[in-house]
């Protein structure tokens, strides 16, 4: 918790101090020139404040749903924004449904979360599979954007970020969405270009 509280209050202080650097030049000349940028840096602090909030009240509310539904769900959802980038989702799904105990809109998220990073990654295709052992249901979410260091792999889940400006509790929050599900998550580099996230949950 001491951590946590650490790496809030160094978060935070990084925009509410350029915040206050340009206070302090504001005058009547440049105060519309300053205005939009005193206004995103204090939305930046609101947001860190609001994932924080959200990464500790997590919870979980599990009931019986389709993973193949859940996938066509998110295909749609990005659809038009990755036809305008140019990216394209891959998903491969099995003919039959497959059913699994958990969070639809929580596990959504996680989706979403790491789609966003994979675009941001500079990412041209992105690919989401899954297959099926011993009563366990392991998702692939792959891209090939840019790679991890070691180092980063290791860190991932500790507020980690390897994106200019971001705060890496998206990724905190996936993992912890996924440990309230009593599975598993892991991050491996391709042999090429970018990651593979690995998700590992019981079947219901």
């Amino acid at each position: 918790m001491k951590n946590d509280i650490y790496t809030l209050a160094h978060e935070i202080r990084n925009p509410l101090s350029v915040v206050k650097g340009y206070l302090e030049m504001l005058n009547e000349e440049n105060i519309f020139k300053y205005k939009k940028i005193m206004e995103k840096e204090v939305d930046d602090s609101l947001n860190i404040l609001s994932n924080y909030l959200e990464y500790n009240r997590l919870s979980i509310n599990k009931e019986e749903m389709d993973l193949n539904i859940l996938l066509i769900d998110i295909k749609n959802s990005f659809k038009d924004y990755l036809k305008s980038k140019d990216i394209h989702l891959h998903i491969e799904m099995m003919d039959e449904d497959i059913y699994l105990k958990a969070d639809y809109d929580k596990l959504k998220q996680v989706f979403n979360n790491i789609i966003r990073n994979s675009i941001e990654s500079n990412s041209k295709n992105i690919y989401i599979s899954y297959h099926i052992m011993f009563g366990r249901l392991t998702i692939c979410i792959k891209n090939d954007g840019y790679k991890l260091d070691n180092d980063s792999i290791i860190k991932i889940g500790n507020y980690f970020t390897n994106k200019d400006g971001g705060n890496g509790i998206g990724t905190s929050i996936t993992k912890k969405i996924i440990s309230l599900h009593n599975g598993k998550i892991k991050y491996r580099n391709n042999k090429k270009d970018g990651i593979s996230i690995y998700i590992t949950l019981s079947l219901s």
